[in-house]
């Protein structure tokens, strides 16, 4: 089974989840490839079985070009704003047979808060007649991060 994890990450807390995930999937023995958004081919749906999709949460949904604009003001790295699983998404090829789950990394402080990168996602590829699993969230300390306690291990 070949699985891939696609994610975008503006401090690497996303990173870190996706990396987590991919080496929990690699040791089921699936070949598994870890792509962030930047370098992600609109035909991944196609060419994988399962695809894993992860993101932050920004103004309690998925990044756009302005909250990565921010980000970078914030001491993200610059490459950061060219492109989002927003804007990925909209260029995806259509599939017919692959399994889709979706996570998100998001500041403790707004846990309860509705907004959320991987809900959104979710909707969209659902809208698109796409059976998504339920939307996972991990946690930061704060709008940069670091990862909660246990995230990283709860990722795997």
């Amino acid at each position: 089974m070949r699985a891939a994890v696609v994610y975008e990450s503006m401090f690497g807390n996303t990173a870190t989840v996706a990396s987590s995930v991919a080496n929990a999937l690699r040791r089921t023995g699936m070949e598994v490839r870890l792509i962030p958004v930047a370098l992600a081919g609109a035909d991944v749906l196609c060419t994988h079985d399962l695809v894993v999709i992860g993101a932050p949460t920004h103004a309690l949904g998925m990044s756009r070009p302005s909250t990565r604009a921010d980000a970078v003001l914030r001491g993200a790295p610059a490459e950061v704003e060219a492109r989002g699983i927003r804007e990925w998404l909209d260029e995806l090829e259509d599939a017919e047979l692959v399994r889709i789950a979706v996570f998100d990394t998001r500041a403790r402080a707004m846990r309860h808060l509705p907004g959320s990168a991987a809900k959104h996602a979710a909707h969209l590829l659902r809208r698109r007649g796409y059976d998504v699993a339920p939307a996972v969230s991990f946690y930061v300390g704060g709008l940069e991060g670091p990862l909660a306690h246990d995230e990283e291990a709860r990722a795997g």
